[in-house]
């Protein structure tokens, strides 16, 4: 909501802060009417091939900060902390209680347990903040063509979405266990 996906461009410092402002006074504003409804924005941060303003943890408190308004949030993604951040462990703490949501897929967008991503990382940050919110599996398809195309997936990581869910899961439940 901050910025278009796909903005990755080296641009000029006061051409960062025009567009920092534009997507303060704007994401206020929709904090004020997500208020009203009794709801929360979640902000995620998103790798650098994604986005050229908000990446990490510390970004994305920065905009939380200036944006000033209770209703504003996080949702922290493990595929974007594992490219963007040194420690996925303090990218948690970083955003404390501020977290209101948890997406994971494994670092190449796969079935959580698959690959390379530090689970244990993940792990011990939800637990010193305190996290007891939802944890979802975020999971793409080929056969979806505009969401494969905007995150470059050209094949399954699974024989189905079903059994893709039901591995993560699976995984999700001996981690947290």
């Amino acid at each position: 909501m901050y910025s278009s996906v796909g903005k990755a461009r080296m641009i000029p410092a006061e051409q960062r802060m025009i567009e920092w402002d534009r997507a303060v006074t704007n994401l206020r504003k929709v904090c004020e009417l997500a208020e009203e409804a009794g709801l929360m924005i979640a902000l995620e941060p998103l790798n650098r091939f994604e986005t050229d303003l908000v990446n990490t943890a510390e970004d994305v408190m920065r905009l939380i900060k200036d944006i000033n308004h209770p209703a504003a949030g996080v949702m922290l993604d493990g595929f974007h902390m594992a490219i963007e951040e040194k420690s996925i462990e303090s990218a948690i703490t970083t955003v404390g209680d501020q977290l209101i949501h948890v997406q994971v897929s494994e670092n190449h967008r796969g079935i959580p347990g698959t690959g390379q991503t530090d689970w244990q990382s993940l792990k011990r940050g939800l637990q010193k903040i305190g996290y007891d919110g939802v944890v979802s599996i975020e999971s793409f398809t080929p056969e979806i063509k505009e969401l494969a195309g905007a995150v470059c997936i050209w094949k399954n990581f699974a024989d189905s979405q079903d059994e893709f869910g039901k591995q993560g899961l699976d995984f999700l439940k001996r981690l947290f266990e």
